[in-house]
């Protein structure tokens, strides 16, 4: 979906005032109606999305029938896009947004699609083979950092989570990510198999973390 760079700054913006005022007060559902009516902003897949999706790719290959946790699915972009490059297997995906999951459905490749507010995960432990997570993860307003423990919880052992992070809120104190991050990696909860700082987004100056680490 085209759009001018005008109109770009004004949703951006927008999107960025109501996410800081979630990330104050607690209370989402602004959050979550501005996905509902703007969702096709995403349509297509972000940089992030597609970013994500060829660092998990470069590890696991055309690996088959593998049962893949699409966590903030938005409009469902990551798993065409996975499927595009041939990764097999059964699509779930999790969403805030209504609107997100209805585009997400009409694209025919997930398996289930819930409405859930992380870090609520609404599936029992041990239950994925891979967990991706692009462009919501430590970003004001989407999760809490307490959404990387559900991420492992949900995670099968020796399974894959692939994420992404906004370098400038990871590495801010006051986020907390940063924090649970290194706390997880010591404790052994998740060893690190691959690390690249990239842009986030073609259209904004904004700098990206993407990891891809293991279950212990």
């Amino acid at each position: 979906m085209e759009q001018s760079k005008s109109n770009q700054i004004n949703w951006f913006s927008e999107y960025t005032n109501t996410a800081q005022k979630v990330e104050k007060t607690g209370q989402y559902q602004p959050l979550i109606e501005w996905y509902d009516q703007n969702y096709e902003i995403f349509e297509g897949g972000t940089y992030a999305a597609k970013k994500c999706c060829q660092f998990l790719h470069q590890h696991i290959g055309h690996s088959s029938n593998l049962a893949i946790l699409d966590l903030g699915c938005g409009t469902g972009d990551q798993g065409r896009i996975l499927s595009e490059m041939g990764v097999k297997g059964s699509f779930y995906g999790i969403d805030m947004s209504l609107g997100m999951l209805e585009s997400a459905k009409s694209k025919g490749l997930y398996k289930e699609l819930k409405q859930s507010i992380l870090p609520e995960i609404p599936y029992p432990d041990n239950t994925f083979d891979i967990v991706i997570s692009a462009g919501t993860l430590c970003t004001p307003g989407n999760a809490p950092p307490q959404s990387l423990l559900e991420m492992i919880r949900v995670t099968k052992s020796a399974g894959i989570l692939c994420f992404s992070y906004r370098q400038h809120w990871f590495e801010n104190e006051e986020s907390g990510w940063k924090k649970i991050h290194e706390e997880m990696l010591e404790t052994g909860l998740m060893k690190q198999l691959l690390f690249k700082v990239d842009n986030y987004s073609m259209e904004r100056d904004i700098s990206g973390l993407f990891f891809l680490c293991q279950k212990c």
